[in-house]
């Protein structure tokens, strides 16, 4: 089964409006497939994001609507994303209709994806991902984006939820459209750090 099957069949389990913000996160969470271990980097146009971006290898499609909860409503949460040596690379974004909460979805959004890197004991609330301090983390505000406080990169490690060790490398930022702010998150999952990889990948992030 490859990556975006994966990702399907666990979009298909979130059913409850709580739990719907940490369905984004279930979008970014793909598994950790070997593919081959040279990096063909190629330039790809986001559909219907206005964004332009470098991934390595094939990239694959998904489209899911998503209850936000919070009085946001359904919205139609999309990614592009794909495997090499093993690590996941994933671009997710969705459009918020009202700007003014730009920057607590985007808070909502991180606190979804690192609650999901560790899901803890059983019958115990989630513990969250470890937050770690590497160099490059920090605000980012590619040209165009919203200059939210919330616009940024960070590294955090965690357990998956096919209980890997994981290391990742996230971004999230956002932007003004005529129908709204679309927020954006850029994510790598790996078995170890990939500073190099993520210096690049989120260096080609471009909104147009």
């Amino acid at each position: 089964m490859n990556m975006m099957a994966r990702i399907s069949r666990r979009l298909r389990a979130v059913r409850a409006p709580r739990a719907a913000v940490r369905g984004a996160a279930f979008l970014a969470l793909g598994a950790l497939v070997a593919c081959s271990p040279k990096l063909d980097w190629r330039d790809l146009t986001v559909e219907g994001a206005s964004l332009r971006v470098q991934l390595p290898c094939d990239p694959q499609l998904a489209t899911k609507p998503v209850e936000l909860g919070q009085g946001l409503g359904v919205v139609q949460m999309s990614m592009v994303g794909c495997d090499a040596d093993y690590a996941t690379y994933a671009v997710s974004h969705f459009l918020v209709s009202e700007p003014s909460r730009a920057a607590e979805m985007l808070s909502y959004w991180q606190a979804a994806v690192l609650g999901q890197m560790n899901p803890g004991a059983p019958g115990q609330a989630p513990a969250g991902a470890r937050q770690l301090h590497a160099k490059g983390d920090g605000a980012f505000l590619p040209k165009g984006a919203l200059n939210l406080p919330q616009s940024l990169r960070t590294t955090f490690e965690g357990i998956g939820p096919q209980g890997w060790k994981l290391t990742a490398h996230g971004v999230w930022f956002a932007r003004m459209e005529p129908q709204g702010a679309r927020l954006y998150h850029a994510v790598i999952y790996s078995d170890k750090p990939r500073a190099e990889e993520a210096n690049h990948f989120f260096g080609s992030l471009q909104l147009q």
